[in-house]
């Protein structure tokens, strides 16, 4: 019996590497993400809390009579992220296939980490997909923080009489500081501009961006700033809420990429607007309409009036970024790759489609040619290399396309490296995206395979950090050979996993599932061409590292820190993303993830003037190296198509 695992209980995935094994020091964070389906609510709660308490103080209700005492059994709720096995007082109130559905007493289950929880039914077409939306970094101090849009609290003199014949816009200006005494102000503002003063008595917040006076709101308003940052994802889609006043991140939603019908990737996306003569605004409004869902729903978490809301900013790859802003991409689909656009832009949310205020203004990332884009200046940005003199970073974004940066201020390298969507679940027999069903993570012991699966169903699949970590398992324990051969090894084996090789047509596949086991009733294997995948992806990823490593003239030792972006740089186990070759062989000390960085980069410029300006900077500054046209990583690629043979 495959048996699944907890987060909590799950040993080292592969043992015995002569590694450092010390997890990088991070900040203790006093809070947690309770996100609660299927309304997508997001609570920021203190580590600890049950679940039924944080929801306590919203309209959501929970069945239960014995007022939080765990004695009536009848909070019951579905926990879709990792969860540990119930206490022996819980369970007596859960019958088996609860406890493997990940049901739960919410009275008690408490909160130590982000999780996700299903309240009320679950309706069987809906489905729980595992999308990555928080990253990591440190927001300068609040004292530092300047916000892209400046919100002025102003008295005006008085209002206006016969005899003095001010403007109201003049009024305005005598009250301001002087480096607001020139200020202007748009169409809009100046139609709505004495109607609002005078419902607001002369006393409120002044919306200005660069010298011009956007809107005037409700004084109350002016500490309760707030901005949106995006994630263009190929994939998925991802907005945040943010404070301006203290960076706090107020709500975050999630959907699936509306254009995920016209490919997963894309080059199936570029084909398709290439194709039909109204393709590309086809996209554009799918995305649009993604975007507004989005916002709709960080409003209203939030509370929040979209005529309050004047900036946004999105980061994206370049394709996603030109069919956002509804520039023909389709250069970017051939030789010599070349975007419409390079530069950042800063445009009215209005003229977008997007339901803010009429005056808003949306800022879209830089890119640096046609697969570097925002997406990748935001991760750069996030990990603060470009702040560093003496340190060199190494960041890896993993995608179909595996964007990869090296350096520091001094000088910075990027490339992109096709590798292929197997990362991602494409091309594998039994892959899928992380969404339930999927297993994220596997690991040896009792002489068996275990895993853990995304919504603590039965297995449908197998996502990125599940595939990563069972051709490690399989590459220590002989399974796999260097050469990526699936057989029965020379080494003494157990029955159990001596049962799971099994021959298929002269090659030998390996059972991860039996029919039994799994959620559709068909045997979940690991093939020798998914292992043929595995090896093209990271051969491209690691040919990438090492012609960078060489136009920089460093070596792995000299690499001070490795950060990894995006869903699979988050989800995948370090010890398995190096025993496999697809990131360097280094102390674990040195290799963080920073979650979704491009979502964090465009925080950080919503944030603050200086990040914007910063931001472009880097598109100027950093160096992007075409791998196509280099002899040595067509060498490199040919060299690591092989595992790495170190196994202790």
């Amino acid at each position: 019996m495959v048996q699944k695992i907890s987060a909590k209980s799950q040993k080292t995935r592969v043992r015995n590497l002569d590694l450092d094994l010390s997890p990088p020091r991070k900040r203790k964070k006093r809070n947690a993400w309770l996100n609660v389906l299927p309304d997508d609510l997001w609570l920021s709660v203190r580590k600890g809390v049950t679940v039924h308490a944080a929801l306590e103080k919203t309209d959501l209700e929970l069945d239960g009579d014995c007022g939080r005492l765990g004695i009536c059994g009848k909070c019951k709720i579905r926990v879709l992220s990792s969860i540990d096995t119930p206490s022996e007082a819980e369970a007596k109130y859960l019958d088996e296939d609860e406890i493997n559905q990940g049901i739960r007493l919410a009275c008690r289950t408490q909160i130590y980490e982000d999780m996700v929880v299903y309240v009320g039914e679950t309706h069987p077409d809906q489905e729980y997909h595992q999308i990555l939306k928080s990253g990591h970094t440190i927001f300068p101090p609040i004292s530092q923080l300047d916000p892209l849009v400046d919100q002025l609290h102003v008295v005006v003199c008085s209002e206006p009489n016969s005899n003095d014949g001010i403007s109201d816009l003049d009024r305005i200006k005598m009250a301001v500081s002087p480096e607001y005494q020139n200020i202007k102000a748009s169409l809009h503002c100046l139609r709505t501009l004495p109607q609002m003063l005078k419902e607001t008595n002369y006393q409120g917040a002044a919306v200005v961006h660069d010298g011009c006076l956007l809107g005037w709101r409700d004084w109350q308003k002016v500490g309760r700033g707030y901005g949106l940052a995006f994630d263009l994802g190929t994939s998925t889609l991802v907005g945040k809420l943010i404070n301006l006043e203290d960076g706090s991140e107020v709500s975050v939603v999630s959907r699936l990429n509306g254009q995920r019908k016209y490919g997963t990737n894309v080059l199936s996306r570029l084909q398709f607007a290439k194709e039909h003569p109204n393709g590309l605004q086809y996209l554009h409004d799918l995305l649009i309409d993604d975007v507004n869902r989005i916002t709709k729903r960080l409003l209203e978490v939030g509370g929040i009036d979209p005529e309050d809301i004047f900036i946004a900013v999105a980061a994206g790859n370049t394709t996603m970024q030109h069919m956002f802003l509804n520039l023909p991409p389709h250069g970017i689909a051939e030789a010599p790759f070349s975007p419409v656009l390079t530069d950042g832009l800063i445009v009215k949310a209005e003229d977008m489609g997007l339901k803010l205020n009429p005056e808003a203004l949306l800022y879209t990332m830089p890119v640096k040619s046609g697969y570097v884009g925002g997406d990748l200046l935001s991760v750069i940005l996030a990990s603060g290399a470009a702040e560093q003199d003496d340190e060199i970073i190494l960041g890896l974004d993993f995608g179909t396309n595996a964007e990869i940066f090296l350096g520091n201020r001094k000088r910075l390298l990027t490339c992109s490296a096709a590798a292929g969507p197997a990362l991602e679940g494409a091309r594998i027999s039994h892959g899928m995206i992380a969404k339930a069903g999927a297993i994220e993570a596997a690991y040896i012991e009792a002489g068996d395979v275990h895993y853990r699966d995304v919504g603590n169903i039965k297995p449908k699949g197998i996502c990125g950090s599940g595939l990563v970590d069972l051709v490690a398992i399989l590459l220590h324990i002989g399974i796999i050979n260097n050469e990526g051969v699936i057989d029965y090894p020379s080494i003494r084996m157990g029955r159990k996993l001596r049962s799971r090789i099994i021959n298929h047509s002269e090659v030998k596949d390996f059972l991860i599932a039996s029919a039994e086991e799994s959620y559709n009733n068909k045997p979940i294997y690991l093939t020798q061409k998914d292992v043929r995948e595995v090896q093209l992806a990271k051969a491209a990823i690691a040919g990438g590292v090492q012609t960078l490593m060489d136009e920089m003239g460093v070596g792995v030792e000299d690499i001070d820190r490795i950060y990894l972006a995006g869903a699979l740089g988050n989800y995948i186990d370090r010890v398995s993303a190096m025993r496999v070759g697809l990131i360097p062989r280094t102390s674990l000390r040195k290799v963080s993830s920073l979650g979704n960085a491009a979502s964090t980069g465009a925080s950080m410029v919503l944030l603050s003037k200086n990040h914007w300006n910063m931001i472009n900077e880097i598109a100027k500054s950093v160096e992007h190296i075409e791998l196509s046209c280099r002899a040595d990583f067509n060498q490199y690629f040919i060299e690591h198509m092989d595992f790495p043979e170190v196994n202790s």
